[in-house]
C-alpha cells in the first residue's frame, strides 16, 4: 500500500495483470477489509476507492471468515505504523 485516504488508496501489484473491477483488500496492518473499486490502473499501480471498510479485529460474520482468516495469519509479519 503507498497511499491511503479516508476515500481511497493506492497500491502497487507485483505483476501488471489486470485486477477485477471490485475486489476486497485485506490490509494486514490494521487488521481491515476494504470492499474496493478499481478507478485507475497505471502499470503495476492501482488507485482505488473503498466503498466500505469491516474490522476484522473482533467478531466477524461469515461473509467476511476468510479475509479474517487471511488478516490472522499476517499477523506477525506486519506492524502497523
Amino acid at each position: 500500500m503507498r497511499d491511503q485516504s479516508d476515500t481511497g488508496l493506492r497500491i502497487q501489484m507485483l505483476s501488471s495483470a489486470t485486477p477485477p473491477g471490485g475486489f476486497q483488500l485485506v490490509d494486514l496492518a490494521t487488521g481491515y477489509a476494504h470492499d474496493v473499486r478499481v478507478i485507475w490502473q497505471k502499470d503495476r499501480e492501482l488507485g482505488l476507492r473503498i466503498i466500505r471498510s469491516h474490522d476484522l479485529r473482533g467478531l466477524a460474520p461469515a461473509a467476511l471468515q476468510t479475509a479474517k482468516r487471511i488478516w490472522q495469519a499476517g499477523q506477525g509479519r506486519v506492524s502497523a505504523s
